[in-house]
């Protein structure tokens, strides 16, 4: 007999050593793994962290982004309104000393001048003796780009010999029966709507935002500016010189490192600019961060503690990697919602800086008058008349905001899909809309509506909007025709529609009643807050259905949306 142990006469003593060694391979193996494992964590708190600089970076850039398209939007609404309203009211032979004040302040100007195609000054507010009949075309150099390219001009700060002040001006020429003309409108843009919005919804906390010119004059900015001409080269050197160097980037400043970001204004070679501290816009990433490498550092200690357990160690393993899969879940879902956050507020931001803001400057410029001529004999009719224009712009107001609240809870409030009868809610609309016919005579037919699957409260707004809609297409006619009907759809769905007889509209504009705070007319046909449609279509999206209109100028509109069946 062999040897007491050898494996070929003691066949258990294999097996054995087999599994110590395989034990013992394990024990060495599991803090293999979780140093492993706590660099796997290192590398995704350093890229983490990373990601959230980046967010900051890019929501930074995307809110002066979209800063700049409002500011672009806001001069071009400015000059294009300019430009009508002076073709209906200031292409006469002769235009009123009163009359060109009232025109001016409606724009909430502070200093205004009629040019004529010579360069001659027409006239001027306020009024300056011997100024009216001089050749202004070469003291404004802004007078002959404006008549060669019969184009609005947006000028650089300037100081205004008049009122001694720094302006900015929108000069816009129009044509007239006996020639050509050019308004120009001189406003302090921080006073402005402009300055406004920069003050309350660009800038960054703890940062500042600036409006610069071609020539790096400040136009418009969040920190306090004297009357005179500032550059930005005075106000913030080291951010001047930053901008030299490249449109964004991180520089110093106050011993503090600010990050900074720049972009263009359209076609007026004007830049806006926002900047903030690293420590401000970096808070939440270094926080996090903090608390990840604590997290981490204690993981990794009680790992190295209990290595020899294989059975501790794979469960600190498992948990780790549930806990990395639900981090990174968690900050994909963040940046989505950025995205469709950053994107309303760009709607919003373009309403609430132009849209409200333009009818509270018609309201002061009407109000500033009333105050100053009624004491002196203002005839009542005229009295009136300016009464009935603040009240029109109030009711704008109104309707502006209703809109706001309504895309608000749009986007905050839940979606509860069921069986919906389409025809009951039809009817139930239409009767609530009774004070909003004035008794007039409209024909309502109502079709058979099979019922649809969506929610009730919002398919309600859709139906509120659209017969509304129909109705003031429809005003004026003397006898009106309303229909709702329905036909079979495609992929599971039924196609519903509204259909009028009213004024109708060009085909090629359909899409832009859709528009967000978009009008086809400023009066007549289609008026109110511009936003009931882009709602409408927003609701229906949401049910995975469409929704589009049709017409044509004279024959009434038709517009339909489809839903799945119920």
């Amino acid at each position: 007999m062999g040897p007491v142990g050898d494996p070929a006469v003691d066949p258990g003593a294999g097996p054995t050593e087999r599994y110590v060694l395989r034990d013992r391979f394990a024990v060495l193996l599991a803090p293999v793994v979780w140093l492993l494992l706590v660099a796997v964590g290192a590398a995704a708190w350093v890229w983490i962290g990373r990601l959230q600089r980046s967010a900051a970076d890019q929501g930074l850039t995307q809110r002066t982004r979209v800063a700049a398209e409002f500011t672009e939007i806001y001069l071009d609404r400015t000059a294009r309104r300019q430009r009508e309203d002076a073709e209906r009211l200031l292409a006469g032979a002769d235009v009123g000393q009163r009359e060109f004040e009232l025109f001016g302040a409606a724009f909430g100007y502070r200093v205004t001048v009629l040019i004529d195609g010579r360069g001659r000054v027409m006239r001027v507010s306020p009024e300056v003796p011997g100024l009216a009949g001089r050749d202004l075309s070469a003291g404004l150099r802004y007078v002959r780009p404006a008549v060669q390219r019969h184009a609005a001009v947006v000028t650089n700060v300037y100081m205004s010999p008049i009122i001694e002040e720094s302006l900015i001006a929108i000069a816009v020429p129009f044509r007239t029966p006996y020639g050509e003309r050019i308004f120009s409108g001189g406003f302090v843009a921080s006073e402005s709507p402009l300055g406004v919005y920069l003050d309350r919804a660009v800038v960054p906390p703890h940062g500042n935002a600036y409006c610069v010119d071609r020539a790096g004059n400040i136009v418009a900015a969040t920190a306090v500016l004297g009357p005179e001409v500032t550059p930005l080269s005075r106000l913030d050197p080291e951010l001047a010189a930053a901008l030299e160097r490249h449109p964004e980037g991180d520089y110093r400043s106050g011993g503090a490192q600010r990050r900074y970001t720049s972009v263009p204004i359209g076609t007026t070679d004007w830049r806006l600019v926002t900047e903030a501290p690293h420590q401000e816009m970096y808070t939440g990433a270094n926080e996090v961060q903090r608390r990840f490498g604590l997290v981490l550092l204690a993981g990794g200690a009680a790992g190295l503690a209990v290595a020899a357990a294989v059975s501790v160690t794979t469960h600190r393993r498992r948990r780790g990697e549930r806990r990395l899969r639900r981090l990174t879940a968690r900050y994909a879902g963040q940046a989505a919602e950025l995205r469709a956050v950053n994107e309303e507020l760009k709607l919003l931001a373009a309403s609430v800086s132009h849209d409200l803001r333009t009818p509270l400057a018609a309201i002061n410029g009407y109000a500033e008058v009333l105050a100053e001529e009624v004491p002196d004999g203002m005839p009542p009719e005229e009295t009136a008349r300016f009464l009935e224009r603040i009240r029109r712009n109030t009711a704008r107001m109104g309707d502006l905001i209703d809109a706001l609240m309504a895309f608000s809870r749009l986007r905050r409030g839940g979606f509860h899909p069921r069986t919906v009868d389409l025809a009951a809610l039809t009817r139930e609309v239409w009767d609530d809309l009774a004070a909003h016919r004035d008794a007039r005579d409209i024909r309502f037919e109502l079709a058979e509506l099979p019922p649809c699957r969506g929610d009730p409260d919002l398919l309600r707004q859709v139906m509120l909007t659209l017969l509304d809609n129909a109705i003031g297409s429809t005003r004026d006619r003397a006898a009106a025709h309303i229909e709702v009907g329905s036909r079979p759809g495609a992929g599971g769905r039924t196609a519903y529609y509204v259909r009028d007889d009213g004024a109708g509209f060009p085909p090629d504009q359909a899409e832009q009643l859709f528009r967000p705070f978009e009008r086809l007319h400023t009066t007549g046909t289609y008026q109110g807050s511009g936003m009931g449609l882009n709602l409408a279509r927003r609701i229906i999206a949401r049910h995975r259905g469409d929704m589009w209109a049709e017409s044509s100028p004279g024959r009434g509109s038709v517009f339909s949306f489809t839903l799945p069946f119920a």
